[in-house]
Order: C-alpha cells, then structure tokens, then sequence
C-alpha cells in the first residue's frame, strides 16, 4: 500500500514541477538569416532616426552586418550590427537594441545604440 502512494504522489508531482521549469526555447538567439529583407533595413532605419532625434546628430544608415532576435513576453527582442556614416567621416559600425512590441501606435523601441570598438 506505502508503494502505491509513492508512485501516486511522483506521478502527481513529476509534471508540476516540469511544468513549472523555465522554458529554455524563449531564452535562445536566432541569427537573421538575410539581413537584406525589408524588416531589418526598416528596423535599423527606425534606430538610426531614433537616434538622430534623440542625440541631434545626422548620422546616415547604410547597411544591416549581421543580427539576432530573442522572443520575449514584450515583443521581438532584436540585436542589430549596423554600418552607419557619420559624414565625412568614415563608415562605423553600431551596436543597436530595438523591440518589437507588434502592436500599438509606435511598435518599435530603441532600447540602446552604441559605436562598437573597431577591434569586433
């Protein structure tokens, strides 16, 4: 009888405790595969601007490098390396954080854009 309680009570608990496990799929990267899809130059385009408004500066987007999204409770998590010219100056590249909250008047979000060091 003591058996079949045991067996009772791991069957029980064995899912809840699964269940209440972090779910390790919504903490993964995804690479951007092609970083010339509309989105992503829309989204690079939307930091370069936020930027520029926030920082009164006139810095000229010119491409997606490379990128990787997260899915989050808030939206599109994306991490962004974008070439930007920043007048005569040289092309640069920069670090940009933007979420995508799918919905409401404004979606997109600048979460952080910084230079990257050269040596990256």
């Amino acid at each position: 009888m003591r058996l079949q309680w045991v067996l009772a009570v791991l069957v029980l608990v064995v899912p809840l405790v699964t269940a209440a496990a972090p779910d390790v799929a919504l903490e993964t990267w995804d690479p951007v595969q092609n970083t010339s899809e509309p989105y992503w130059i829309n989204t690079a385009e939307f930091a370069v601007s936020s930027y520029n408004k926030h920082e009164k500066k006139n810095l000229v987007f010119e491409s997606v490098v490379k990128g990787k999204t997260r899915y989050e409770v808030t939206g599109l998590y994306i991490v962004l390396v974008i070439k930007v010219k920043d007048g005569s100056l040289p092309s640069a590249n920069y670090d940009v954080g933007v979420r995508d909250k799918y919905a409401g008047p404004n979606p997109l979000d600048l979460i952080y854009f910084r230079r990257r060091p050269k040596f990256w």
